[in-house]
């Protein structure tokens, strides 16, 4: 089984994160039968712990959200890290916050207890996640919360010791060595998914279910992972189950999914370019070179990747692949006639065997009722010739580029395996 970390705006850097402190940690939690995949560091609000989180869940059988690190005598942490990590947990996970009277009423008697006045606002502290349960430290203080979600076990603590046996009380450690006993053969697998929105799999998926299997879903800019968990007394039983579900998912969703794991789509589209011995070239406008960034990420793309331009002005369309001005006049530079004389001329210069090109508006200025921001064209080359497609893409400037680079990579995935 697996944990996970996630550090909210630390102010200095996760001491000895090559070793040590993370080593520690390490050994810690394999006390429990827990393997550390992840100690992650993101910055304290809202939007940047939920994108972790996404990612977490699907990942890990236990996330621990911290606000802070003690190394030695030092410590930091991050204002209203317990507040960021309760909304976002509200939001993420569908969950009301709940005031927890028992847990009132023990803040007022440690204030009073220490001779210090009750600060207003002091109740929000007693607000948690509905399902949750406070935390009490050795002494009995309050000292975060948890909850379980999905067959995942969520905690806050606000301070992580590297000696995590003194960061967490025993009222947890005896949790969680209760539950890795109970959940020690079970089986699960991520599956990924491009191409439909989360409701739409959830429906797809409705009929592959099991006493003994849990699906969970989680939605994100890549697309919608599908963790897939089977359970049994015995361990092989239980892998067994997990490669028929998941059989039974693919063959559901079919090519909407592109990988298993954490494998990501340039991943899965190199693989295929790879094996097939093809080249690819790209011509990109509104996202700057974000697709042939993401495919120079991948070790061994020289092997397909061979080129890649930004054609931002109409000048470069021009003077780079042969777009015509009288295109570019009649149509504008976002427009598919654009896009396929981009990507006619971007494989025609770099004799590739297939070529993508993107032009578009990613915003926030730029928009017109005609053409608004998050309208793209992506173009697709390939020896039988030009293909383009539009798309309106929601959100800001970076989720609008994301999402074209995903959508493209997808198509040309479509193609290859076609």
């Amino acid at each position: 089984m697996r944990a996970e970390v996630v550090a909210l705006d630390l102010c200095s850097p996760v001491p000895d994160a090559g070793g040590g402190s993370v080593a520690r940690l390490s050994e810690a939690l394999s006390a429990f039968g827990l393997e550390l995949a992840s100690l992650t560091h993101v910055r304290a609000n809202e939007r940047d712990l939920e994108d972790s989180l996404r990612q977490s869940f699907v990942r890990s059988h236990l996330v621990i959200i911290t606000g802070g690190i003690i190394r030695g005598s030092a410590y930091s942490s991050s204002r209203g890290s317990e507040d960021i990590a309760k909304k976002t947990l509200s939001r993420l996970l569908d969950r009301r916050l709940i005031l927890q009277p028992m847990l009132l009423k023990r803040l007022e008697e440690g204030y009073r207890a220490r001779c210090i006045d009750i600060p207003n606002g002091f109740e929000r502290s007693a607000l948690l996640p509905y399902g949750s349960m406070p935390v009490l430290d050795n002494t009995g203080e309050p000292f975060g919360f948890y909850l379980e979600h999905g067959g995942r076990y969520i905690m806050f603590v606000p301070v992580l010791s590297e000696d995590i046996g003194t960061a967490i009380p025993d009222e947890i450690t005896a949790h969680l060595s209760r539950r890795v006993r109970v959940q020690q053969l079970e089986s699960s697998r991520v599956i990924r998914s491009f191409g439909l929105e989360e409701q739409k799999v959830a429906e797809h998926l409705k009929d592959v279910s099991g006493k003994d299997i849990t699906l969970t879903l989680f939605s994100s800019l890549e697309g919608v992972d599908i963790r897939v968990s089977a359970r049994s007394e015995l361990k092989e039983r239980a892998d067994t189950l997990l490669d028929e579900t998941c059989a039974r998912v693919a063959g559901v969703l079919d090519d909407y999914c592109y990988a298993t794991g954490g494998t990501k789509m340039e991943e899965t589209v190199a693989n295929l370019l790879t094996g097939k011995k093809l080249t690819i070239s790209t011509a990109e406008s509104c996202t700057g070179g974000l697709v042939a960034k993401r495919l120079t990420d991948v070790p061994g793309s020289t092997a397909f990747m061979e080129r890649g331009v930004v054609t931002y002005s109409n000048r470069s369309k021009v003077d780079l692949l042969g777009v015509s001005e009288k295109t570019l006049a009649e149509h504008g530079a976002v427009s598919r006639e654009t896009a396929q004389e981009m990507a006619e001329g971007m494989r025609w210069n770099s004799g590739t065997d297939l070529a993508i090109s993107i032009t578009g508006i990613a915003g926030p200025a730029g928009g017109t009722p005609a053409k608004p921001v998050g309208l793209v064209y992506i173009g697709f080359a390939t020896q039988d010739g030009a293909t383009v497609r539009g798309f309106n893409f929601p959100g800001g400037r970076e989720e609008v580029r994301f999402s074209t680079s995903q959508r493209a990579l997808d198509i040309v995935r479509r193609y290859l395996l076609s």
